[in-house]
């Protein structure tokens, strides 16, 4: 071998194996914190924060599924839908709807389905109806004490799949969910 392949070779060797002095030092391993009292229950890391992830959930359900809207942050609007005309909407101005399987006495969407389908409740009693709305604003009390607005005796619902204003991406959904058109 000539002496340019050897100092090359050697070079390449060094480098590799993070030779004396060159570059910044191999990174730690974190040890591992010991069990302490065998009655203190685990609590997990928080997640540190993550970047935009343009009003979606992060993928720890792996479902990319849109973030719910917030409950009413003002009086509740009609807005108008590209689909069907104009809606009723919480004064975010995302659409509400209806699910055809409710009563007044008992909603059909509790559970899972509330997570998707998220009751519009409130704490300061009826709102006040947007002008011209065809119908009437209530409320209903359930079992467990929360309060849910109702339109025509009928619980009003948000639907984490509309993302803007006026979507009403959630009518028709399972043939029973239906967007409060005015």
């Amino acid at each position: 071998m000539n002496v340019v392949a050897i100092a090359v070779a050697s070079a390449v060797l060094i480098a590799a194996c993070g030779g004396a002095g060159s570059g910044p030092a191999a990174p730690t391993q974190t040890p591992v914190a010991k069990a302490s009292a065998a009655n203190t229950p685990y609590s997990p890391p928080v997640p540190a924060a993550t970047s935009d992830m343009s009003g979606r959930y992060g993928d720890s359900y792996g479902y990319s599924t849109p973030e719910p809207k917030s409950g009413p942050a003002g009086p509740l609007q009609l807005v108008a839908s590209a689909k069907l005309g104009t809606v009723l909407a919480a004064g975010n101005g995302m659409t509400l709807y209806t699910n055809r399987n409710d009563t007044s006495t008992a909603s059909a969407c509790t559970g899972a389905c509330a997570s998707i389908w998220p009751p519009l409740r409130t704490t300061t009693g009826t709102p006040a109806a947007p002008s011209g709305l065809k119908g009437t604003l209530g409320t209903i009390t359930w079992s467990d004490g929360t309060v849910q607005v109702v339109l025509n005796g009928m619980p009003l619902y948000r639907y984490t799949g509309d993302a803007t204003s006026g979507d009403a991406n959630g009518d028709g959904i399972d043939g029973i969910w239906a967007a409060a058109k005015n």
